[in-house]
């Protein structure tokens, strides 16, 4: 009889041992479950108060770490989120006119060491963000910045943006990779430009490798002008993060941006 006794607990450990795993498994899917509803619903709401109507739905994940002991830690080893593209550009008057653009690139942020005792300052050690600038949202960005350049007066506004008040236009954006330059036409094939993009401290900018406007060099200014517009349009991305590498692919640039200890609210006060 005492024999069956000490058979009888082991097996009643072990079942509850496992009772308890199954609640865990199934507390920590839930609670996986949660944020991701709670994310995708702020993305939703964010993207309404814009007026744009969203297709795809953000993802989290949170890697192989339990969930439930980072929450007890009060940090979180790994957080991976993707977010889809929600760029709509409108040109509200006319095909002539500045553009409006509205939402942000498709982007994956990788976050590490992300602290979160204090939900109101939740600080990542590490932060990844890439991001695809297509050749639309890029061009949308230069028409906007020459514009906003040219609405300067006489004695505020630099050379280029006289000529772009007079004459320049940025009609189209063609990412070249196999040369590793965006180029650039302006009024409609009346002037070329062949841009590389460089990181500089950090921070984007564009080279002209050669350009040609009606037989003439087109100033520095304009390069400056470009890499202002991309930049203003990144930073409302990425914030204060620096940018880690550029690389131009087929229909637009590849931006890889990092930081460290890193306000995660800082990037939804740039939106």
């Amino acid at each position: 009889m005492a024999k069956t006794k000490r058979s009888v607990f082991p097996k009643v450990l072990l079942t509850i041992v496992v009772v308890l795993l199954i609640l865990v498994l199934i507390a920590e899917f839930g609670l996986r479950f949660i944020i991701g509803k709670q994310l995708k619903e702020e993305f939703q709401n964010q993207a309404a108060q814009q007026g744009i109507t969203v297709e795809e739905e953000p993802s989290i994940s949170f890697g192989a770490s339990p969930l439930l002991l980072g929450l007890a830690k009060g940090s979180l080893n790994e957080v991976t989120v993707d977010t889809p593209d929600t760029v709509q550009i409108t040109y509200p008057g006319g095909a002539s006119s500045a553009p409006e653009i509205t939402g942000t690139p498709q982007a994956t942020i990788e976050l590490s060491g992300l602290g979160i005792r204090d939900q109101q300052n939740p600080v990542a050690q590490n932060l990844t963000l890439t991001t695809f600038a297509s050749d639309e949202f890029v061009l949308a960005t230069m028409q906007k910045q020459m514009a906003e350049s040219a609405g300067g007066t006489d004695e505020n506004a630099g050379l280029a943006a006289m000529l772009v008040q007079e004459l320049v236009k940025v009609t189209d954006i063609t990412s070249d990779p196999a040369s590793e330059t965006v180029e650039v036409e302006f009024t409609d094939g009346a002037a070329r430009a062949s841009l590389r993009p460089l990181v500089l401290n950090g921070q984007l900018a564009f080279e002209i490798v050669n350009s040609e406007l009606l037989g003439f060099t087109l100033p520095e200014e304009v390069s400056t002008m470009l890499t202002e517009g991309v930049q203003s349009s990144i930073q409302n991305v990425a914030g204060g993060l620096q940018i880690a590498d550029i690389q131009v692919a087929d229909g637009g640039i590849n931006i890889t941006l990092t930081g460290q200890n890193i306000n995660v609210r800082t990037l939804e006060s740039a939106d």
